[in-house]
């Protein structure tokens, strides 16, 4: 009789440690998300070359866009500069800028980290991708 107690006691410990870490990575996934799309708003303003002011058309410079872009990100999530917290481990900041064939540019971002929270020895990957035109011509 005590063995299953225990038992059922242990078994709801552990469903309560993994739901806490579910919740934990939507959390994670959310925040991060909305911190890259900020933050490459950031670096946009921040590495716009305009050209021809009377046209609107405005460039991107992709090495200070990806500087830009990366510190508001850091400053934002309160990462280190290793891009770590107590909660993500292992991260990495991939930016390229790529243009399609119309020659709009595409501002290309994956954020990958490992969390981990309730139970230390376990790591769960994070992929957090985002992709988005930059309509550089203002009519």
């Amino acid at each position: 009789m005590w063995i299953k107690v225990c038992g059922a006691i242990l078994f709801g410990l552990i469903l309560i440690l993994l739901v806490m870490d579910l919740l934990v990575l939507d959390s994670v996934y959310d925040s991060n998300g909305r911190a890259i799309e900020h933050a490459i708003d950031s670096g946009i303003i921040r590495s716009g070359i305009v050209t021809d002011a009377q046209q609107g058309l405005i460039q991107l410079e992709q090495n200070t866009l990806r500087a830009a872009t990366i510190q508001a990100f850091i400053q934002s999530q309160r990462l280190s500069a290793a891009m770590e917290n107590p909660i993500m481990k292992d991260s990495s900041f991939e930016l390229k800028l790529i243009y399609d064939s119309s020659d709009v540019p595409w501002i290309d971002v994956v954020f990958r980290t490992h969390v981990s929270f309730a139970l230390p020895g376990v790591q769960y990957p994070v992929t957090i991708h985002r992709n988005i035109p930059y309509e550089s011509i203002y009519k």
